[in-house]
């Protein structure tokens, strides 16, 4: 019984925790991971909600199946963030005399596409990076070191060509 209970709640934090990382792949684009994946979300998913359903008059099962699914949220969101995956765009706003940010970046082997902008308080730099996603939280932090007022947008690609990446 005790057995049974522990495996329909850690069984929906697997197969929810495959779920997400299977729909962020999947809107990335990697369809046959995700289908890979998938494969085995609904096998766990299956045998965990059989467990249930044989016993629907044992209310205990119904709630550990629920908390299952809402912890398996929770550990899906933090996979993800801990695997990091794919690219990340970064868009960053700061005052236009730190071109020497820029340079340093470069040289680092960032690829930064930049542009003059106007600010409600002058002449701003406007910076343009996509960098892997593990990446990108070292490179904002970087950017407020280097800059506290730096106004950083964190966008999600889909897909992308072309270009010059990191090798890191």
């Amino acid at each position: 019984m005790v057995f049974d209970l522990a495996f329909i709640f850690f069984a929906r934090i697997i197969d929810v925790s495959l779920g997400t990382v299977r729909m962020i792949l999947t809107i990335r684009g990697e369809r046959y991971i995700a289908a890979f994946i998938g494969f085995f979300e609904i096998m766990v998913y299956v045998v965990a909600l059989g467990k249930v359903l044989g016993s629907l008059d044992e209310p205990v099962r119904l709630i550990l199946y629920c908390l299952g699914f809402a912890s398996g949220v929770v550990v899906g969101s933090w996979l993800e963030g801990v695997l990091a995956l794919g690219h990340q765009g970064i868009q960053v706003i700061i005052d236009d005399g730190h071109q020497d940010l820029v340079e340093q970046l470069r040289e680092e082997g960032y690829a930064i596409t930049t542009w003059k902008a106007e600010g409600l308080q002058g002449p701003k730099l406007v910076m343009n990076l996509v960098v892997k996603r593990c990446l990108s939280l070292k490179i904002a932090e970087r950017i407020r070191e280097y800059d506290e007022h730096a106004f950083i947008i964190f966008m999600e690609p889909k897909t992308f060509a072309g270009g010059y990446f990191k090798k890191k």
